[in-house]
């Protein structure tokens, strides 16, 4: 049996929001809107990290399956527009992603 999207434990569609689906696809996701704080950090975007997402989580997070917290933290809808080389991105210190982001899940998934 493979697991989907809403059954995984670090998947945006439940720790990043509220998700409704049906048995063979999503019906409605809820995002999560997470609120920005002093203690961010500024991520550069180099070459390296360019449509990476997962580069950045595993690099900032220790974590490649945070790579949608990346993405919804910055509103990034398209990574080969948006996450480009030369552009700052903001993102949740690790502490903050551990204690206040991750360990509260906002709803996971309704059927």
């Amino acid at each position: 049996m493979q697991l989907r999207s809403t059954d995984k434990k670090f998947s945006r569609y439940v720790q990043g929001g509220q998700t409704f689906r049906t048995d063979v696809r999503l019906k409605w996701w809820e995002r999560r809107k997470l609120e920005k704080r002093d203690t961010d950090l500024f991520f550069e975007i180099t070459p390296k990290y360019a449509g990476r997402p997962d580069l950045i989580a595993f690099d900032v997070y220790n974590n490649v399956a945070l790579n949608w917290l990346v993405l919804q933290y910055n509103t990034i809808m398209d990574i080969n527009l948006e996450l480009i080389a030369g552009k700052t991105i903001r993102l949740p210190t690790p502490e903050r992603v551990i204690f206040d982001i991750i360990n509260q899940t906002s709803g996971g998934t309704k059927e």
